[in-house]
């Protein structure tokens, strides 16, 4: 049983804290949370991966139920049963589609004692993309979706589409997003020295892009438009970092094949764990996702680091990116290498002017620090509403009794 405090207990239930976007986000929310008023927990659905020792370094706990995989099981909801009545949280937000679905069942068989809200991290372009575990995960929330105390999104375009699915709109908010700008900034030793450990020349123009290889990244339209500004721009450097993005990816290499002359000036470094500085590195960021996006983390991230994004027109990225960079329209190849080639011949003072606005534009909308406190303000209003309700009750409650002694003593 928890320790009572004025505090606001917050527990997060995650379907994984791997190092992806939404185990990223709850990492810096629960890093910037004020915790004189907040005291949070961390549930992760899978095993003890990703963020968790980053978070538990915070002096955070977290649980680790191995049970990602077995949400239906009976046996694991009573384990995060048992467990939420041991930890009496105040709110319960929960995390990704299953991990909302373990929030609101097993507050369910709490006999929903606590308010609880889901968080969506992805847009919803056609559920037959999904694998099958994620159809029924995705179709069940829209049918429970009406009974969680409100419905975080991170992207306007992901409410819009879920909303069209047949999940309620009258619990839905919009948080995007938010970005540590010390730690994603200019750096120009960063720059410098990624360069250097790539045997990149300092004056060449670098392109690139940081993202896990899937079929929604589109790593296609990237390469093929490589191969096509190669042709014509031949101090051009192309940089892909990410899961799987090596040259022992037999997709990759099958791609490769078609363009062997691209090869002297690509550069794939699989994942890497100072993306702050490949950022740096690149004079254009460019993100070719064909669907899937939500609220893009790495867009965010490169604009952090002062560096222009190109990007598809997916989720909220054209949001995100406003006039400080390029939507592509036309999703392909040849519309791609063409605004490259644009920017090249645009000009390092113009790139420069466009890569601090778009510095400026993270810092004014999305600091961790005021996405933090929104989250934070939903949970106060939240835990308010309840404490102002069972104030009531009890007032109502001391009248009856009070009223029953007066009956007594006149009798």
């Amino acid at each position: 049983m928890r320790k009572k405090t004025s505090q606001i207990y917050v527990v997060h239930i995650i379907t994984s804290l791997a190092a992806d976007g939404a185990g990223t986000m709850l990492y810096r929310i629960l890093a910037h949370t004020n915790r004189s008023h907040y005291y949070p927990v961390v549930i992760s659905l899978d095993d003890d991966n990703g963020s968790a020792d980053k978070i538990r370094a915070h002096g955070i706990p977290v649980h680790c139920l191995n049970m990602a995989n077995s949400l239906t099981s009976g046996w694991h909801i009573l384990r995060l049963v048992r467990l939420l009545r041991e930890l009496e949280p105040d709110v319960i937000q929960g995390w990704m589609y299953h991990g909302n679905l373990a929030a609101s069942i097993a507050n369910l068989a709490l006999s929903n004692r606590h308010p609880v809200f889901w968080n969506i991290r992805q847009s919803l372009y056609d559920i037959t993309l999904e694998s099958t575990a994620m159809q029924w995960a995705i179709r069940l929330s829209a049918k429970r979706s009406g009974k969680p105390t409100g419905i975080i999104y991170n992207a306007y375009r992901a409410a819009e589409q879920h909303a069209d699915f047949g999940f309620k709109e009258n619990n839905a908010h919009i948080i995007p997003n938010g970005f540590d700008t010390h730690v994603f900034a200019p750096n120009a030793y960063s720059r410098e020295t990624i360069r250097h450990s790539l045997a990149i020349p300092q004056e060449a123009f670098v392109i690139g892009m940081v993202a896990n290889y899937h079929p929604m990244k589109n790593h296609a339209l990237f390469l093929e438009a490589a191969n096509l500004l190669n042709k014509h721009q031949k101090n051009v450097h192309f940089i892909l970092t990410g899961r799987e993005i090596t040259h022992e990816n037999r997709e990759i290499q099958q791609l490769l094949k078609r363009f062997p002359a691209l090869q002297a000036n690509l550069h794939l470094t699989g994942e890497r764990q100072d993306i702050p500085a490949i950022l740096n590195a690149l004079d254009v960021f460019t993100l070719t996702s064909s669907y899937g996006e939500g609220f893009s983390n790495v867009v965010g991230e490169a604009m952090a680091c002062g560096v222009p994004c190109i990007a598809t027109d997916v989720g909220d990225v054209p949001r995100i990116i406003g006039n400080t960079g390029h939507i592509l329209r036309d999703a392909s190849p040849s519309a791609l290498a063409f605004a490259w080639l644009e920017w090249i011949n645009a000009g390092a003072t113009w790139r420069d002017e466009q890569g601090q606005r778009a510095m400026q534009r993270i810092k004014r909308h999305y600091s961790i620090h005021n996405i933090a406190h929104q989250y934070q303000e939903l949970y106060a209003s939240a835990t308010q509403e309840i404490r102002t309700s069972e104030t009531a009750l009890a007032h109502v409650g001391m009248k009856k009794f009070s009223s029953n002694i007066s009956m007594n003593r006149l009798a």
